[in-house]
Formats: C-alpha cells, structure tokens, sequence
C-alpha cells in the first residue's frame, strides 16, 4: 500500500500539517475548508435549483420592480385622466324583496294531496288534473299577492290562507 505524501490541498494549494487532514475526493486531495465549501455549494445548488426555494433578497427585489412597474402604470394614467379621484355611487336601497322560496307546491304537498284525493275516491289521471289546476291557481295567487303586498312574513301568511282555502275545496 502506497501512502499518501501530499501536504498541499489540491484546491486552494493550502499547506496542511499532515497528509491525514487531506480528504481524496473527485476533484482531488482537499483540505477541510474546502470540503465544506463544496458542501455548502452543493446544498445550495439543492435548494435553489433542484428545491426550487427562492432567497428571500431575491424576492424583496423581485416586489420592488413590481412596485416600480405599478407606480409608472399609475404615473400613465394620471398624465391621460389627470387627478380625478373615482367617486362612491350610493347604495340604494330598496323595499324589502319577496324572495320566491316555499311559495310553490312541493312534492310532498302534491303527494299528500294525490293520496288525498284518491281516497276520496277518485281515479289517478282526475287527481293529477286537480292538483295541476291547484298549481296554475297558486300560481295567479302568487302573483297578486307579490303586487300587493309588501314583507315577507304577511306574503307567506295570505299564500298559506290561500293555499288552505284552495286545498280545502278540493273534497
């Protein structure tokens, strides 16, 4: 076995006391400072390029050409517009809405009101005819009721009286 004699880093040409401080590596016999500079560029290399981590100086400079770029974006604008400043329209606001929802007749009422019907004796086609004539009906109630009257706690309370009348003079 040959020995190694080097006393000088193959890198920075660094005396070394002895040949053991000396590391072999690709590059060569290394000193330890070398070694670590080579780590050190290689966990860069690793998270800059393979990572993708950006530094943070790099993205301080990136904002600021942003801001630069939105600055004389506004500077354009101001010289074309001048120093109008844009100006709040007013909310207006209107009357409470009558929403549509729970004013027509559900599955489950159409159902309760088939089963109804059929129990009273008629056939299936008669009572599907009466429940769609129910339907159009509500329908025309609706309508009246939206131009006539104006919150939504009296709408549901007039649809449901009319909806009751109606229902009940299906027997």
């Amino acid at each position: 076995m040959k020995k190694n004699n080097r006393s000088n880093c193959d890198k920075c040409r660094a005396k070394v006391s002895s040949p053991k401080k000396l590391k072999k590596v690709n590059e060569g016999y290394l000193c330890s400072k070398c070694i670590k500079k080579n780590r050190d560029k290689h966990r860069e290399f690793l998270r800059r390029d393979i990572l993708g981590i950006r530094k943070r100086e790099d993205i301080v400079k990136e904002w600021a050409e942003k801001r630069k770029e939105r600055e004389k974006e506004q500077e354009r604008l101001r010289k074309i517009y001048g120093d109008a400043k844009p100006q709040i329209k007013s909310i207006k606001k209107g009357g409470a809405k009558i929403s549509s929802l729970s004013i027509y007749i559900t599955k489950n009422e159409k159902l309760v009101l088939y089963k109804k019907l059929v129990h009273d004796g008629l056939s299936s086609d008669e009572a599907n005819e009466r429940i769609k004539l129910l339907s159009s009906e509500m329908e025309n109630v609706r309508k009246e009721l939206k131009n006539e009257v104006k919150t939504q706690e009296e709408f549901n309370r007039r649809f449901k009286e009319e909806f009751a009348k109606l229902a009940g003079g299906l027997e």
